[in-house]
C-alpha cells in the first residue's frame, strides 16, 4: 500500500518542472512554472523536508527524487495551468495542502 502524497496543485507544477529539468534553481522553476518565486522557495522547502526534493549544492538549486517521482505517478496531471492555479478558497496561504473550506 502506497503512503498518501497530500501535494497541492502549485507542489505537482514543481516536481513536474523540475522531472522534466533535472535540477533548477528556485527562480527558474518560478519562471517556468508561472509561479511567484517566494512561493517556489516556500514549496521547495516544504517538499524537501517531505523527501520530494533535494538540494543540490548549498546555492539551493534542486532536483526531484524519486519520492516525487512516484508521488507525481500517483496523481493524475491537471488538465491545463489554470486547472493548477490553487485558488484563494482552495489553497493554504503557502501555497500548500488546500484549506477546509466548509
Amino acid at each position: 500500500m502506497s503512503e498518501p502524497t497530500d501535494l497541492s496543485d502549485v507542489d505537482e507544477r514543481v516536481l513536474r518542472h523540475l522531472d522534466g529539468s533535472s535540477v533548477d534553481y528556485p527562480a527558474l522553476v518560478a519562471a517556468n512554472t508561472g509561479l511567484h518565486i517566494p512561493l517556489v522557495e516556500r514549496r521547495l522547502a516544504t517538499l524537501a523536508e517531505r523527501g520530494f526534493v533535494e538540494a543540490v549544492t548549498d546555492e539551493q538549486i534542486f532536483r526531484i527524487t524519486e519520492h516525487g517521482r512516484r508521488a507525481l505517478s500517483e496523481k493524475p496531471a491537471a488538465s491545463t495551468a489554470a486547472d493548477a492555479t490553487p485558488t484563494r478558497e482552495t489553497a493554504a496561504p503557502d501555497g500548500g495542502s488546500p484549506v477546509d473550506t466548509d
